[in-house]
């Protein structure tokens, strides 16, 4: 276990953006589906964590060709219809209940398979009879150790490969649902009817929207019960890509209610029309206060400034429910939290563990900790908020929150550490066993500590093919700021002159056309990194209209014009404020006199330079037909803004280094320039 992990408080508001990851919740389940696929499935922006691991090795074990790269966030794996290569195989599943319950149904569909499966002590306490129970009815056998009939962990799985008309009872956990109708196309004729009700409703229908993303969409029929009118083999996926994490995203939403003042917190792929249920949670932070801006599939947590008592039901997004709990302490009146008499069965008894910690940080709740241990059918819980309390219990020095070998509380409660109670920046609480995180954000402390900066504006200068656009998105992409190449902005001015048949010799020509055009810009998603496009009439430039040989031939030129330079000048400088608008951490613009003209000020300035036998094999490399010799001169030698390395610049000779070395070289500057003033 490792040692517990002092939260240093925030004094300054929160920017940047957040880095999530992928949800565990779909790309587990994407794993499975893609298993079931008759094909080859790459997948982008994936979860890698303990969860996601155990089950990648699970697929691994069974026989499946599964190849992650964890850098890249990718996975390929090629599925074999609903085969399953070995029949017989041991699987521990550690305390990752999807793998879990997941797994337990996928292996029924091998026919006289023999399965012995374990997980954690944490595991064995929680809920798979409903699961076990169902699939008995359909002909396996799941065995304890001595032979008996098995409710949980540990027990060996005799499978027939048939499934028929399941019954389950999914009370407990939803997934026992969801493990059951991720097979059910892959034995026609069979059907899977819930007994009573379930909770986390929302997990159930993620489930069969991505059965039927992956071409076996599932339907109700009349009698309730669950059927695929198309069985069959699901369809691999050329690319899928993985959503964002909605419930890790619920700390970052929280995260201005203790870091106070206008804080930018920006959160990508967050959008209510995704997969997952826990978005549900922004609209209970607005009703308790926060200031919240969703924009294109994005959500900027602008300001918590008060965070308001009242009563919530969490039932459909339970996961989430330890973010406000911990934030409650901080309330202008009690807050109730209803709907989440499951979470006591899950990592651990999640409501009776809140309100212990609480009741050790001298909060008053209630039911209170020693009524949730005598009775395990209370269901809800209320907190009495007290700043006050607070501070004596703390006074004497950081309070150890124990952690239960759960996750969310770890993360949870990392966000309440980060208020700064005392006005000092004295830290007052420590989080136990910080790496249990690693069941589904194993980067959650680093991300959060990316939040901590001050707004920080990024220069990248340098000739053709000196690394500027990979450099420049991979910086955007690790450090939260938005990108902006300001090359493209002159070819998108290139094009469009061309296409009105303006000569570039007629300075009265070039004004009269840019006088006539609309410029805007739109955020875009560029390699990994949010870039910022130029637009035209409102629409940005296909890049392969950037590059053609015409443009290529001309851009030099016209971005050598004073008139178009003055244009665009003020435009650009204007890039700094919509990146601090949309919650960024900050802003890299790459271009040849950003650290000279556009941002003369910058707090980290950057001069990128190469061999030209370099620079010239890079640009065949991008099938470019530029001619980096002679677009050096005319960039060096042009009267307005020539290129050249701004006094005070930092200068980065990248010849013989990798990208990833650049980066890293630059990316010490940028912590440096962002630390909290």
């Amino acid at each position: 276990m490792s040692p517990p992990l002092i939260i240093r408080p925030f004094q300054t508001p929160a920017r940047g953006v957040a880095q999530v990851p992928g949800s565990k919740s779909i790309t587990n389940r994407a794993l499975i589906l893609a298993a079931l696929a008759d094909g080859v499935t790459s997948f982008t922006g994936a979860l890698f964590s303990r969860d996601t691991r155990l089950l990648i090795t699970a697929l691994q074990s069974l026989g499946f060709v599964v190849e992650a790269d964890e850098v890249a966030g990718t996975i390929r794996l090629i599925g074999l219809g609903g085969r399953i290569p070995h029949n017989r195989a041991k699987i521990h599943v550690g305390n990752a209940g999807t793998a879990a319950r997941f797994l337990t149904a996928f292996l029924a569909l091998s026919p006289a398979g023999v399965y012995e499966l374990d997980g954690d002590e944490a595991m064995r306490a929680r809920p798979m009879g409903g699961l076990l129970d169902a699939l008995t009815a359909s002909g396996c056998r799941a065995l304890k150790p001595d032979g008996s009939p098995a409710t949980g962990f540990p027990f060996t799985l005799h499978t027939t490969g048939k499934l028929g008309r399941l019954e389950v009872d999914a009370a407990a956990s939803s997934q026992l649902l969801s493990a059951l109708l991720m097979v059910l196309p892959l034995s026609p004729g069979s059907s899977v009817r819930l007994k009573g009700a379930t909770v986390s409703e929302p997990f159930v229908e993620m489930t069969a929207r991505l059965c039927g993303q992956f071409g076996r969409p599932l339907e109700r029929a009349t009698d309730g019960s669950w059927i695929c009118v198309s069985p069959g083999a699901y369809v691999a996926q050329a690319t899928y890509a993985i959503e964002p994490d909605a419930t890790a995203a619920s700390y970052f939403i929280a995260l201005p209610a203790v870091t106070g003042g206008r804080a930018s917190v920006r959160l990508e792929g967050y959008a209510a029309g995704g997969l997952q249920g826990d978005t549900a949670f922004a609209k209970v932070a607005a009703a308790c206060g926060a200031v919240l801006k969703p924009s294109a599939g994005t959500l900027i947590a602008e300001s918590w400034p008060v965070v308001r008592g009242g009563d919530f039901d969490f039932n459909a997004f339970s996961d989430t429910f330890l973010t406000l709990a911990t934030i409650a302490v901080l309330a202008d009146g009690p807050v109730k939290i209803r709907g989440i008499a499951h979470t006591r069965q899950q990592e651990t008894d999640r409501v009776l563990a809140m309100a212990t910690e609480l009741e050790r940080l001298g909060i008053k709740v209630e039911p209170t900790a020693a009524q949730l241990r005598a009775d395990a059918s209370l269901s809800s819980l209320t907190i009495f908020p007290s700043k006050a309390a607070l501070r004596r219990t703390a006074a004497v020095g950081p309070i150890s929150i124990h952690t239960y070998e759960d996750h969310r509380f770890a993360m949870s409660f990392a966000i309440l550490g980060s208020y700064d109670l005392f006005g000092d920046g004295r830290p007052w609480i420590a989080i136990e066993d910080p790496d249990c995180t690693a069941k589904t954000f194993p980067h959650f402390f680093q991300a959060l500590e990316a939040l901590r900066t001050n707004f920080v504006r990024v220069s990248i200068d340098g000739g053709a093919a000196s690394g500027k656009s990979s450099t420049s998105r991979r910086l955007a992409q690790l450090h939260g700021l938005l990108h902006v190449d300001t090359g493209a902005h002159y070819r998108s001015l290139t094009h469009a002159l061309l296409q009105a048949g303006a000569s570039l010799d007629d300075v009265g020509t070039i004004k009269s056309t840019l006088s006539k055009l609309r410029i805007g810009s739109l955020l875009i998603a560029s390699q990994g990194a949010r870039s910022s496009a130029l637009t035209l009439a409102g629409a940005p430039m296909a890049d392969t209209d950037l590059r053609t040989p015409e443009v290529n031939a001309a851009v030099s030129k016209v971005a050598a014009l004073p008139a178009v330079r003055t244009f665009l000048l003020e435009y650009q400088r204007s890039q700094v404020k919509l990146a601090s608008d949309q919650g960024f951490a900050g802003v890299v613009m790459e271009g040849r006199d950003i650290g000279s003209v556009v941002l003369p000020d910058a707090e980290v300035r950057i001069f990128l330079e190469a061999e030209v036998e370099a620079r010239s094999r890079r640009r065949a490399e991008e099938g470019q037909s530029d001619q980096v010799t002679q677009r050096d001169h005319l960039d060096t030698t042009r009267k307005t803004a020539p290129l050249i390395c701004p006094s005070g610049a930092y200068r980065l000779d990248n010849t013989h280094k990798s990208l990833a070395d650049v980066v890293a070289e630059i990316g010490e500057i940028i912590k440096v320039a962002a630390l909290p003033r």
